[in-house]
């Protein structure tokens, strides 16, 4: 299989690199990515010695704050280059609290007790959607019976309306980077292709990147077939409830699952 673009297969596996990282690290802020490890701490009813997956972890933007309030967290990703970073920044925290792990997350993780796992920042849509099965299937068998996991992604209506109105995005990186995206949507495959340019600062490049947007049923379908039973939407990575309203359409969408006891 080739992506619309003629993307090979598996291009994310070299997407994810020292690049990405510094074109990226500037869309949330700090106190956005706070707000973010608080409320994945409230909807996965965390406390001090919670044992969390962070599956598709990056550069740990998330799992050090998880573990600086407290909780013993396992970020896994398939970079190298994301998890170097991850490792450069995790500060004082030990590798007990702490713990990175390289892995493809399309197959079962060896560890199998965690007490909550969650997959944000659009973690799924790169290949298949049998590999998008696979991963949500292994965030299912990595945590306890009864435990919850939570997937976040964008959602096809707010890809739909964004580009209905002609939408574009760019940006300047406070380094002063110029980062600019160029993106087309194919309502038919459901598949959104993306090159994104910068310059500035020194530096300049592009990346291009093809994704499976779903809708949000097919998102409930997903992590259903999984045998996960849902338990509630969100709007993100938030503990509002997800409300497919206004231009955006209510945006990207956080689902909260559960493994059954």
């Amino acid at each position: 299989m080739t992506t619309s673009t003629q993307l090979p297969i598996d291009w994310w596996q070299s997407f994810f690199d020292d690049d990405y990282a510094h074109i990226w690290s500037d869309v949330f802020t700090e106190a956005e990515t706070k707000s973010q490890a608080e409320a994945l701490w409230a909807l996965l009813n965390l406390h001090a010695g919670s044992r969390v997956l962070d599956a598709g972890c990056g550069y740990g933007r998330l799992a050090r704050p998880l573990a600086e309030c407290g909780a013993i967290v396992t970020g896994v990703d398939q970079s190298a280059e994301l998890l170097a970073i991850a490792e450069r920044n995790r500060g004082d925290l030990s590798q007990a609290r702490l713990c990175y792990i390289r892995h493809d997350l399309r197959n079962r993780l060896p560890t199998t007790d965690f007490e909550a796992a969650f997959n944000v920042f659009t973690g799924i849509g790169f290949g298949t959607e049998a590999d998008d099965l696979a991963i949500i299937t292994t965030l299912h068998d990595a945590v306890l019976p009864g435990s919850p996991v939570f997937i976040e992604a964008i959602q096809r209506d707010a890809v739909a309306a964004f580009y209905s109105r002609g939408g574009t995005i760019a940006r300047r990186r406070p380094d002063d980077v110029l980062v600019l995206e160029e993106c087309t949507y194919d309502p038919i495959l459901g598949r959104l292709d993306g090159t994104w340019y910068w310059a500035g600062a020194g530096s300049s490049g592009k990346k291009s990147a093809s994704m499976r947007i779903y809708t949000i049923g097919e998102l409930i379908r997903l992590i259903e077939s999984a045998g996960l039973r849902l338990q509630g939407t969100y709007l993100g990575i938030s503990t509002q409830p997800f409300k497919a309203e206004g231009p955006s359409m209510g945006g990207r969408i956080g689902l909260l699952g559960k493994r059954p006891s």
